[in-house]
């Protein structure tokens, strides 16, 4: 084992590369330096130091003032300075990119002999301790042509590479870059996913803020009529009159009290009843189910309590009969019924509770019900936002929670039902 710690890895400057902003830009995308140490990539530096028969591999990503070391054998250290690094040469000029858009990537950086390359001979590591002789280093290149860094091999003695070890080293960094691909499209679908529910949000926000504006309207006019009425009539009426008003501040307050419940979220699951959570949703649903003529049966058939995270149900349930309140709306004679039930999972054996939401409507194509999960697609037109569903599916995968669909079209018995079954519990 050499030490290195107290000299870095360095021999005379290698020239900053004059498109060094773009390049560093590049390697800060991946969000991989001065990560935890990850088997893949050790399993890359004992693979060079095989192939190669050197006692030192790395995989060495050069950044502004540093090369850092994401794994690396028989070094004992994870960053050195970049000046006079060997590997700091190979990131001196971007890859070139052929005219049919083929990117052609730098050769693989040899020294045989350091002593015997003008480059290096002067270098401190080499004439000095510990004697740095042989390096080779296969570039690391993104897609765009940027050199990040390098898979390299050292040793203390003048070495020749076959073509086949150049070859294998190179198939190496390939493998590295790959893989450094791959976590940056892991991260950036990370993020989309993250801003795809952050919009689904938002557009329940907006959906429950319409609701509650309408649901709180009605009993605020109801109010405002009644108190008049109570103050130009005679005495022995007026109790009645603010009897009735105080009735219409109790639903004001109750669904004020079932909005702050509908999206409070909570760290840790709790046991709930389906049934408490249907109510709520009908309630911020009211004024709409009434406006569309629809008929709401609800059938609580629930023993057991159900342990889930209550908010996030909510926000499933509410999608389940908006859409089915879509489904119905304008038929005049539109029904949906909601039922819960004590059940068991057939597969599985597993206890829990079956959740169904059902519709009279005009049902669903199979193409339709083949796309219902998908981000964006939305049979609503302008008025949907093709994300309700989505985010229902990341729900259920929170809940171990599995959902089925059935949907009929052009016959007697059309309509579509969402059935949905949760464990009693979690885990």
């Amino acid at each position: 084992m050499y030490d290195f710690r107290g000299l870095g890895l360095f021999m005379s400057s290698a020239p900053i590369p004059d498109d060094e902003e773009v390049r560093l830009r590049a390697l800060h995308r991946y969000a991989i330096l001065d990560t935890m140490p990850e088997q893949d990539y050790d399993d890359v530096t004992a693979l060079a130091t095989y192939i190669c028969g050197t006692p030192i591999a790395l995989v060495s990503l050069v950044d502004r003032g540093r090369q850092w070391f994401k794994a690396e054998t028989g070094l004992g250290v994870r960053e050195t300075a970049r000046a006079d690094s060997f590997c700091a040469h190979t990131v001196v000029s971007p890859a070139m990119v052929s005219a049919s858009g083929e990117v052609v990537v730098p050769q693989t950086l040899v020294v045989e002999d350091a002593l015997m390359d003008r480059r290096f001979a002067n270098n401190p590591l080499v004439i000095g301790d510990p004697g740095i002789r042989f390096y080779a280093g296969a570039p690391l290149v993104t897609s765009e042509g940027q050199v990040l860094g390098t898979v390299c091999v050292i040793d203390t003695e003048p070495r020749v590479l076959t073509r086949e070890q150049i070859g294998a080293l190179e198939a190496l960094s390939r493998q590295v870059m790959a893989r450094l691909e791959l976590r940056l499209k892991v991260a950036e679908e990370v993020k989309r996913t993250d801003a795809l529910r952050t919009a689904e949000k938002l557009a329940v926000v907006g959906r429950l803020a319409s609701a509650v504006a309408h649901e709180i309207n009605n009993p605020l006019q109801s109010m405002t009529n009644l108190l008049f009425m109570a103050e130009i009539a005679p005495e022995t009426e007026r109790s009645g009159y603010v009897a009735q008003a105080q009735e219409e501040l109790k639903r004001v307050s109750h669904i004020v009290t079932q909005t702050l419940r509908f999206h409070r979220q909570s760290d840790k699951a709790a046991a709930v009843r389906l049934g408490e959570i249907v109510e709520s949703v009908l309630l911020l649903f009211r004024t709409r189910l009434q406006h569309a003529s629809a008929l709401v049966e609800v059938v609580d058939r629930q023993a057991v309590p159900l342990v889930c995270y209550g908010s996030d149900v909510r926000q499933l349930v509410a999608n389940l009969v908006g859409n089915a309140l879509d489904a119905v709306n304008g038929s005049g004679d539109g029904r949906i019924k909601v039922r819960l039930r004590d059940a068991v999972d057939a597969r599985t054996g597993k206890a829990g509770v079956r959740l169904t939401v059902a519709d009279s409507g005009s049902g669903m194509s199979a193409a339709t019900q083949a796309r219902l999960f998908e981000p964006f697609f939305s049979t609503k037109g302008a008025r949907g936002t093709g994300l309700g569903l989505w985010v229902s599916r990341g729900i259920l995968e929170k809940h171990e929670a599995v959902m089925r669909v059935k949907s009929a079209q052009g016959t007697a018995r059309h309509g579509t039902v969402f059935s949905v079954f949760f464990p009693l519990h979690l885990g």
